[in-house]
Protein backbone atom coordinates (compact mmCIF):
# COMPACT_ATOMS: atom_id res chain seq x y z
CA UNK A 1 0.00 0.00 0.00
CA UNK A 2 1.15 3.38 -0.91
CA UNK A 3 0.62 6.15 1.24
CA UNK A 4 0.35 9.20 -0.88
CA UNK A 5 -0.88 8.77 -4.09
CA UNK A 6 -0.69 12.65 -6.02
CA UNK A 7 -3.07 13.33 -9.69
CA UNK A 8 -2.35 15.91 -11.65
CA UNK A 9 -4.37 16.36 -15.12
CA UNK A 10 -1.51 17.11 -17.42
CA UNK A 11 2.52 16.08 -17.83
CA UNK A 12 3.23 19.82 -17.73
CA UNK A 13 1.63 19.94 -14.16
CA UNK A 14 3.57 17.16 -13.03
CA UNK A 15 7.16 17.70 -14.44
CA UNK A 16 7.72 20.57 -12.31
CA UNK A 17 7.22 18.71 -9.47
CA UNK A 18 9.28 15.77 -10.39
CA UNK A 19 11.89 18.20 -11.05
CA UNK A 20 11.50 19.75 -7.86
CA UNK A 21 11.56 16.60 -6.14
CA UNK A 22 14.86 15.30 -8.41
CA UNK A 23 16.42 18.40 -6.68
CA UNK A 24 15.29 17.50 -3.13
CA UNK A 25 17.24 14.36 -3.75
CA UNK A 26 14.15 11.90 -4.29
CA UNK A 27 14.47 10.11 -8.06
CA UNK A 28 11.06 9.66 -9.71
CA UNK A 29 10.36 5.98 -11.42
CA UNK A 30 8.50 5.57 -14.93
CA UNK A 31 6.04 2.77 -14.27
CA UNK A 32 3.86 0.98 -16.84
CA UNK A 33 0.05 1.23 -16.56
CA UNK A 34 -1.79 -1.89 -16.08
CA UNK A 35 -2.01 -4.10 -19.74
CA UNK A 36 -4.46 -2.60 -22.30
CA UNK A 37 -4.73 0.45 -20.25
CA UNK A 38 -4.45 3.51 -22.83
CA UNK A 39 -3.66 7.25 -22.02
CA UNK A 40 -2.45 8.55 -17.97
CA UNK A 41 1.35 8.34 -16.98
CA UNK A 42 2.49 6.66 -13.63
CA UNK A 43 5.33 7.36 -11.38
CA UNK A 44 6.71 6.35 -8.15
CA UNK A 45 8.61 8.06 -5.62
CA UNK A 46 9.25 5.94 -2.34
CA UNK A 47 5.87 5.87 -0.58
CA UNK A 48 4.60 8.63 -3.16
CA UNK A 49 3.17 7.29 -6.61
CA UNK A 50 2.49 10.63 -8.96
CA UNK A 51 -0.44 9.21 -11.65
CA UNK A 52 -1.38 11.85 -14.93
CA UNK A 53 -5.01 11.31 -15.53
CA UNK A 54 -5.25 13.56 -18.73
CA UNK A 55 -8.18 16.86 -18.73
CA UNK A 56 -11.72 16.55 -17.95
CA UNK A 57 -13.93 14.62 -15.32
CA UNK A 58 -14.16 11.55 -17.40
CA UNK A 59 -10.74 11.04 -18.04
CA UNK A 60 -9.98 11.63 -14.16
CA UNK A 61 -12.34 9.21 -13.22
CA UNK A 62 -11.33 6.79 -15.33
CA UNK A 63 -7.41 6.70 -14.44
CA UNK A 64 -8.43 7.81 -10.83
CA UNK A 65 -10.56 4.13 -10.40
CA UNK A 66 -7.77 2.54 -11.51
CA UNK A 67 -5.07 3.91 -9.21
CA UNK A 68 -7.12 3.65 -6.68
CA UNK A 69 -7.32 0.23 -7.39
CA UNK A 70 -4.21 -0.48 -8.25
CA UNK A 71 -2.01 1.96 -5.29
CA UNK A 72 -5.06 1.38 -2.62
CA UNK A 73 -3.10 4.91 -0.91
CA UNK A 74 -3.50 6.42 2.71
CA UNK A 75 -4.40 9.69 1.40
CA UNK A 76 -5.01 11.63 -2.09
CA UNK A 77 -3.70 14.77 -3.27
CA UNK A 78 -5.18 16.55 -6.45
CA UNK A 79 -2.84 18.77 -7.87
CA UNK A 80 -2.10 21.29 -10.80
CA UNK A 81 -3.25 24.67 -12.11
CA UNK A 82 -6.98 26.31 -11.82
CA UNK A 83 -8.49 29.36 -12.69
CA UNK A 84 -9.27 32.20 -10.01
CA UNK A 85 -12.69 32.54 -9.49
CA UNK A 86 -12.04 34.86 -6.39
CA UNK A 87 -11.40 38.31 -7.57
CA UNK A 88 -8.21 39.70 -6.82
CA UNK A 89 -6.31 36.24 -6.07
CA UNK A 90 -2.73 36.40 -8.60
CA UNK A 91 -1.33 34.07 -10.93
CA UNK A 92 1.41 31.48 -8.53
CA UNK A 93 -1.42 32.17 -5.53
CA UNK A 94 -1.57 28.41 -4.40
CA UNK A 95 -4.90 27.27 -2.40
CA UNK A 96 -5.56 24.23 -1.25
CA UNK A 97 -8.15 22.15 0.36
CA UNK A 98 -7.55 19.42 2.98
CA UNK A 99 -9.27 17.01 4.91
CA UNK A 100 -7.75 16.80 8.47
CA UNK A 101 -7.18 13.07 8.60
CA UNK A 102 -4.55 14.14 5.57
CA UNK A 103 -2.09 16.02 8.12
CA UNK A 104 -1.38 18.20 5.29
CA UNK A 105 -3.37 21.80 5.88
CA UNK A 106 -1.20 23.33 8.35
CA UNK A 107 2.10 22.47 6.41
CA UNK A 108 1.08 23.77 3.50
CA UNK A 109 -0.15 26.93 4.89
CA UNK A 110 2.86 27.18 6.37
CA UNK A 111 4.68 27.37 3.18
CA UNK A 112 2.63 29.48 1.45
CA UNK A 113 -0.31 27.86 0.20
CA UNK A 114 -4.05 29.32 1.87
CA UNK A 115 -7.05 27.27 2.40
CA UNK A 116 -10.18 27.96 0.27
CA UNK A 117 -12.54 26.13 -2.07
CA UNK A 118 -11.87 24.13 -5.62
CA UNK A 119 -15.11 24.20 -7.64
CA UNK A 120 -15.32 21.12 -10.19
CA UNK A 121 -16.27 22.32 -14.38
CA UNK A 122 -17.29 19.42 -16.90
CA UNK A 123 -15.72 22.46 -19.41
CA UNK A 124 -12.96 25.09 -19.64
CA UNK A 125 -14.10 28.14 -18.13
CA UNK A 126 -13.30 30.77 -20.55
CA UNK A 127 -14.61 34.59 -19.69
CA UNK A 128 -14.31 36.65 -16.78
CA UNK A 129 -18.19 36.60 -16.82
CA UNK A 130 -18.43 32.74 -16.19
CA UNK A 131 -16.35 32.50 -13.41
CA UNK A 132 -17.84 34.93 -11.66
CA UNK A 133 -21.09 33.42 -12.31
CA UNK A 134 -19.33 30.24 -10.69
CA UNK A 135 -17.57 32.28 -8.06
CA UNK A 136 -21.50 33.28 -7.18
CA UNK A 137 -22.95 29.74 -7.39
CA UNK A 138 -20.20 27.90 -5.39
CA UNK A 139 -17.90 30.50 -3.04
CA UNK A 140 -15.28 28.47 -4.41
CA UNK A 141 -11.54 30.45 -4.90
CA UNK A 142 -10.46 28.41 -8.26
CA UNK A 143 -11.80 25.96 -10.75
CA UNK A 144 -10.37 22.65 -12.36
CA UNK A 145 -12.03 19.87 -14.24
CA UNK A 146 -10.66 17.07 -12.42
CA UNK A 147 -10.07 17.59 -8.83
CA UNK A 148 -13.58 16.98 -7.76
CA UNK A 149 -14.37 13.97 -9.40
CA UNK A 150 -11.20 12.38 -7.80
CA UNK A 151 -12.64 13.52 -4.97
CA UNK A 152 -16.12 12.10 -4.81
CA UNK A 153 -14.30 8.67 -5.53
CA UNK A 154 -12.11 8.87 -2.57
CA UNK A 155 -15.17 9.85 -0.50
CA UNK A 156 -16.97 6.86 -1.43
CA UNK A 157 -14.17 4.36 -0.17
CA UNK A 158 -13.60 6.78 2.66
CA UNK A 159 -9.97 7.80 1.95
CA UNK A 160 -8.83 11.09 2.94
CA UNK A 161 -8.14 13.62 0.42
CA UNK A 162 -6.88 16.98 -0.89
CA UNK A 163 -6.52 19.61 -3.29
CA UNK A 164 -3.55 21.76 -4.01
CA UNK A 165 -3.94 24.26 -7.06
CA UNK A 166 -2.40 27.48 -8.28
CA UNK A 167 -4.02 29.85 -10.19
CA UNK A 168 -2.52 30.23 -14.07
CA UNK A 169 -5.39 32.83 -15.10
CA UNK A 170 -7.13 35.77 -13.17
CA UNK A 171 -10.89 35.84 -11.99
CA UNK A 172 -10.99 38.86 -14.16
CA UNK A 173 -9.21 37.90 -17.34
CA UNK A 174 -10.87 35.83 -20.22
CA UNK A 175 -8.93 33.17 -21.76
CA UNK A 176 -7.47 34.24 -25.49
CA UNK A 177 -9.29 31.06 -26.95
CA UNK A 178 -12.39 29.18 -26.40
CA UNK A 179 -10.50 26.05 -25.23
CA UNK A 180 -13.40 23.70 -25.20
CA UNK A 181 -13.57 24.29 -29.42
CA UNK A 182 -10.08 22.44 -29.32
CA UNK A 183 -10.49 19.44 -27.46
CA UNK A 184 -11.99 16.18 -28.55
CA UNK A 185 -14.31 14.37 -27.22
CA UNK A 186 -12.28 12.23 -25.48
CA UNK A 187 -11.07 15.65 -23.68
CA UNK A 188 -7.69 15.37 -26.42
CA UNK A 189 -6.32 18.24 -27.59
CA UNK A 190 -7.10 19.04 -31.15
CA UNK A 191 -3.75 20.89 -33.05
CA UNK A 192 -5.47 21.10 -36.40
CA UNK A 193 -8.43 22.83 -34.18
CA UNK A 194 -5.90 24.76 -31.89
CA UNK A 195 -4.64 26.10 -35.66
CA UNK A 196 -7.79 26.47 -36.85
CA UNK A 197 -8.87 28.61 -34.08
CA UNK A 198 -5.69 30.71 -33.82
CA UNK A 199 -5.96 31.31 -37.77
CA UNK A 200 -9.11 32.58 -37.52
CA UNK A 201 -8.39 34.77 -34.22
CA UNK A 202 -4.66 35.81 -34.84
CA UNK A 203 -5.11 38.53 -32.52
CA UNK A 204 -4.94 35.53 -29.80
CA UNK A 205 -1.57 34.52 -30.45
CA UNK A 206 0.40 37.25 -27.64
CA UNK A 207 -2.71 36.01 -25.00
CA UNK A 208 -1.66 32.44 -25.69
CA UNK A 209 2.14 32.84 -25.15
CA UNK A 210 0.81 34.78 -22.13
CA UNK A 211 -1.20 31.92 -20.67
CA UNK A 212 1.31 29.29 -21.51
CA UNK A 213 4.36 32.00 -19.45
CA UNK A 214 1.72 32.01 -16.48
CA UNK A 215 0.59 28.16 -16.28
CA UNK A 216 4.29 27.36 -16.42
CA UNK A 217 4.62 30.09 -13.39
CA UNK A 218 1.85 28.94 -11.38
CA UNK A 219 3.14 25.00 -11.78
CA UNK A 220 6.94 25.78 -10.52
CA UNK A 221 5.14 27.59 -7.36
CA UNK A 222 2.51 24.69 -7.13
CA UNK A 223 5.86 22.16 -7.40
CA UNK A 224 8.30 24.36 -4.83
CA UNK A 225 4.91 24.12 -2.32
CA UNK A 226 3.87 19.83 -3.02
CA UNK A 227 7.41 18.81 -2.56
CA UNK A 228 7.89 20.29 0.40
CA UNK A 229 4.73 19.41 1.75
CA UNK A 230 5.02 15.45 0.75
Amino acid sequence: MSRTLLFFAMPSEASPFLRELRRLGRTSTPTPLPSGVAGGRRYRVGDLEVWVTGVGPANAVGIGTLALDAVRPERVLTAGVGGALRPGMKVGDVVHDAEEPTGLAARLSDLGSRAGLCALSQTVVVTAAQKAALFRSTGADIVDMESGAIRELCRRRSIPSATVRSVSDQAEDDLPLDFNRVYTSTMTLSPARLAWEILRQPAAIPGLIRLGRHAADASERLAGILAKAL
